[in-house]
């Protein structure tokens, strides 16, 4: 029999809403192959309940179809499903993926597993195992090897990466798009596809999946790259030649990367504040002041960036990707001259300004403090601790911290597991879920609003009953907490 070793396990979540820090997984699929994408084993679903503080986004019900009642029928907690779902993704040699997982659905395991007191990251690294994503493997071959496979377009004509419509346009059947366990077979039949028709990309990509592997490309002696990512956007085939300017001064598995088809002039002359400050213009904000949005992205070498010497670009492909190489050449001109001078010094500088946080997350509660920074080894013996006192039914430990985030999930999940152990913890939880459920954009408020408008939208008799089966809910949960 095939063991898990050297394995991939493709995983699928929905979930409540977008906000990984704040929104809750509702469903988990997976399943686990061998690296040639055969079935190892039986697939892994479950529901998952949720807490009375987060409501579910109406939008994401109408996708989903899953209510808010189906999944307190029959899900289970987020504490057990994070405990079998992390067991799962820390089996060794194993690479999970799925399709935007790095992006999207890992974001959402690891808040769990920080709730949870779980180690956020280390079932990504440890005793062999890593991280792919299809959907990088995707972009790449629409990118650089899209003639063996069909890609549908939109109405304007354009690439669409949607997994459904890609699934359909190669003969994989589509039915069943989000739910997870559709979308996990998805995914594979997707996999297979490629990895069939382009082995040598498929396996490239796979090689360079770490970082260590990307940073030796990126030391490897070129000076340009093409740089795969959703940052170009659909009508590019999400590619664009670029070159690496800077490595970030505070974070090291970030890198600058400058787009050589762009409008680079302000590099020359422009302050590192004016620079962080064009960099992240929205496409609103360039029209509204008639300023250019300059075209620099941070990279983040962990997260499976796709890049390769910018000798791939031959003519063909430049020609498809309607590259400027009187642009491009002009650019490289352009930085080579600068890069005499102190270019690489204030693109350092540059990175250092802090962005500037938005009203909303001028509060954060304790659950969404991520990456307020790595949990100290004595938090983490801590933490260990209240998973072994839970497990062997022990007395809950003494919580001295100097990590406040820490406390705060440990008193929750004592009260959650133990309600009856403290009955301060009871009062503490209450006031907890009743601020959060006056909270601004995910509260009760904003969800009562949002179901208002989509009941003034053309919908189907079977979303109407799902928008009542969502204001039921969140209903009763204001009922209970009285708001």
């Amino acid at each position: 029999m095939a063991t898990s070793s050297n394995s991939f396990y493709w995983y699928d979540l929905e979930t409540t809403g977008l906000l990984a820090r704040w929104d809750r997984i509702t469903q988990f699929a997976g399943q686990r192959t061998d690296l040639d994408l055969n079935p190892v084993g039986e697939p892994f679903v479950t529901y998952v309940q949720l807490p009375p503080q987060v409501l579910p986004d109406p939008d994401s019900v109408l996708i989903t179809g899953i209510t808010p009642q189906r999944l307190q029928a029959e899900g289970i907690s987020e504490w057990e499903a994070i405990n079998q779902i992390n067991a799962l993704l820390s089996e060794p040699g194993t690479c999970t993926i799925g399709y935007n997982n790095i992006a999207f659905d890992d974001e959402f395991i690891r808040f769990a597993l920080f709730r949870n007191l779980f180690p956020p990251y280390k079932r990504e690294f440890n005793q062999g195992n890593s991280r792919f994503d299809l959907y990088t493997v995707v972009k790449a071959a629409a990118a650089m090897r899209p003639d063996h496979i069909e890609w549908p377009t939109n109405e304007e004509g354009v690439l669409s990466p949607n997994l459904a419509a890609l699934a359909e346009a190669n003969g994989i059947d589509p039915s069943g798009a989000h739910d997870a366990l559709s979308d996990v077979q998805m995914s594979i039949a997707v996999a297979r596809l490629i990895k069939h028709a382009e082995p040598k990309m498929w396996s490239y990509l796979y090689n360079h999946r770490r970082r260590h592997e990307v940073e030796r490309v990126l030391n490897d002696g070129s000076r340009f790259y093409l740089h795969v990512s959703s940052v170009y956007g659909a009508k590019r085939r999400f590619v664009a030649p670029v070159q690496v300017l800077a490595t970030n001064p505070e974070i090291s598995s970030r890198v600058l990367a400058a787009d050589l088809t762009a409008d680079l002039s302000m590099l020359e002359s422009a302050t590192p504040d004016e620079l962080n400050q064009a960099r992240f213009l929205t496409k609103e904000e360039a029209e509204e002041s008639n300023r250019t949005r300059l075209a620099l992205t941070e990279v983040a070498t962990n997260k499976c960036p796709v890049f390769v010497g910018l000798d791939t670009l031959g003519e063909s492909l430049a020609n498809r990707l309607e590259v400027d190489v009187d642009r491009l050449n002009h650019n490289i001109e352009l930085i080579e001259r600068m890069q005499q001078g102190d270019l690489e010094s204030r693109m350092r500088e540059m990175m250092l300004i802090p962005r500037e946080r938005s009203e909303s997350d001028s509060f954060r509660d304790a659950s969404e403090r991520l990456y307020d920074g790595f949990i100290s080894r004595k938090n983490e013996q801590l933490c260990e601790s209240v998973h072994n006192a839970i497990k062997r039914d022990l007395p809950w430990p003494e919580m001295t911290t100097d990590d406040d985030r820490i406390s705060t999930l440990a008193n929750r999940l004592r009260y959650e597991l133990r309600p009856n152990d403290d009955a301060a913890l009871a009062k503490t939880n209450s006031e907890f879920v009743s601020s959060m459920l006056r909270q601004e954009g995910v509260g009760l408020r904003d969800r009562r609003a949002r179901i208002k408008q989509l009941r003034d939208t053309e919908l189907t008799a079977e979303k109407h009953q799902l928008l009542n089966e969502v204001e039921t809910y969140i209903e009763n949960i204001a009922a209970q907490y009285g708001i």
